[in-house]
């Protein structure tokens, strides 16, 4: 990172930044699941479309809540730019730049089943620096900044001592590309064979917060994109654990898809395997 980023972005600043972006990512998150709730009940229109399949869904909401995020972030932040799912780029490549996930896990969302996410993620330098992301079904905010830990609300997370992956309880989202991929189905079927269980919440960044949480021990997907993974780079490396791009992409803000693995670092090291062999 160079000194004038370092200078411009330093903890106390960061930190700043966080409560800033913390409390839009939890007003707007219970905002969006009141409408949801309005809509269910018949008073109101979620205005739901499909993008490139039927589980890969878009609402007003979805809109909505990043337009929201935008004003706000833009305020605190003048010189940062954005990139968001619902067609946001308004950042010069390698520039400093919010990176968000408005819903995250829109698919439940929609159909009220629980655990969908607002994530904010801030890019410096092509490093991943602040993170925060609102689980709706825990109302609960996680965040961290580089080199200050991670952390649901108030409380520092620590993990516990690593697991065998014998022993691990793994997670993963299959995507409509991937469950049409003989190569994804092969490494989810030698991950599941290997691993004691296997979970799937429908939200990438929710699946990052587990980690943190020492819920679970390792997530991989393949098919993501920057807005999916920006926040939680910072919360599962703050934690602890390994983050890796397969293929290490050139440009990860604005690389066509991602395949990413996370986790207790011993456990990535040997999923990556698996996937080597494919």
């Amino acid at each position: 990172m160079s000194d004038t980023a370092d200078r411009t972005f330093d903890t106390e600043r960061l930190l700043a930044l966080k409560d800033v972006a913390g409390a839009h990512a939890r007003a707007l998150g219970r905002w969006a699941t009141a409408f949801a709730a309005q809509a269910s009940a018949g008073d109101g229109d979620l205005g739901q479309t499909t993008k490139t399949s039927p589980g890969d869904m878009v609402t007003f909401a979805d809109a909505e809540v990043q337009r929201r995020l935008v004003v706000a972030l833009r305020e605190a932040a003048p010189e940062v730019g954005f990139v968001g799912e619902e067609g946001l780029d308004e950042a010069e490549p390698g520039a400093p730049t919010w990176v968000i996930d408005p819903i995250d896990g829109t698919h439940n969302f929609v159909r009220g089943y629980p655990g969908f996410c607002v994530s904010i993620g801030l890019v410096v330098d092509e490093e991943a620096v602040l993170g925060v992301i609102y689980d709706a079904a825990e109302d609960t905010v996680y965040w961290a900044v580089r080199g200050g830990g991670a952390w649901r609300e108030a409380e520092r997370l620590t993990r516990g001592a690593a697991h065998a992956m014998s022993h691990a309880l793994i997670g993963t989202n299959f995507t409509a590309d991937s469950a049409r991929s003989p190569r994804d189905q092969a490494v989810f079927a030698e991950l599941a064979r290997r691993s004691a269980g296997v979970r799937s919440s429908g939200a990438a960044c929710r699946d990052f917060c587990h980690f943190a949480a020492g819920r679970t021990d390792l997530f991989w997907q393949f098919g993501l994109k920057a807005w999916d993974v920006a926040a939680g780079i910072v919360l599962v490396r703050e934690a602890g654990g390994a983050v890796v791009f397969a293929g290490e992409p050139t440009d990860w803000v604005r690389a066509p898809e991602l395949i990413v693995f996370a986790g207790e670092p011993g456990l990535v090291d040997e999923a990556l395997a698996v996937l080597a062999a494919r």
